[in-house]
């Protein structure tokens, strides 16, 4: 088995696979019901590559959601 041939991106540390469109797609599906930790699971990713990757794709977790309306929910 041959190795891949992986080169440094950018100001990128480690020499970590690309993200292909499907995982991609699987991601921005999920995120609507999954925590990051399960997708990371789901696509052997770890939980910052997938943070990030939302991040850069403009994806916002449930979690961070529900977090966002506790915060502005007025007390009456």
């Amino acid at each position: 088995m041959q190795a891949k041939n992986y080169q440094r991106r950018g100001n990128q540390i480690s020499l970590g696979r690309r993200w292909t469109q499907d995982e991609i797609h699987l991601l921005r599906e999920l995120a609507v019901t999954t925590p990051p930790k399960l997708i990371a699971r789901h696509l052997n990713r770890t939980y910052e590559a997938v943070r990030q990757m939302a991040s850069r794709i403009e994806v916002h977790f449930l979690e961070e959601r529900r977090k966002a309306r506790k915060e502005i929910k007025p007390n009456l």
